[in-house]
């Protein structure tokens, strides 16, 4: 069964892309990702990295100090470009 992505699921692989997270040393935070989108808690983002790593979106990167670092998987990616041809329609 494939995950079906909400809103934030998007936002968090979209900004993971835009940041060039694609790689372990470029790897983000959940805080860094929470302080771009500007939500209130860290936990909902680190809620939905979780779900997007499990089902394969996402992987860990780098550690940032005490944190796991994460970056954006060719699922994620291929998940970013769906949505994009899915607008142009």
């Amino acid at each position: 069964m494939e995950l079906e992505l909400n809103r934030i699921k998007y936002v968090i692989l979209n900004i993971l892309n835009k940041h060039g997270a694609k790689e372990p040393m470029r790897s983000m935070s959940c805080e860094e990702i929470q302080e771009i989108e500007n939500y209130s808690a860290v936990t909902t983002i680190y809620k939905h990295v979780r779900t997007l790593e499990k089902n394969g979106y996402v992987t860990k990167g780098a550690r940032i100090e005490r944190s796991n670092g994460y970056i954006i998987t060719k699922k994620g990616l291929n998940a970013l470009l769906e949505s994009a041809k899915y607008m142009e329609d």
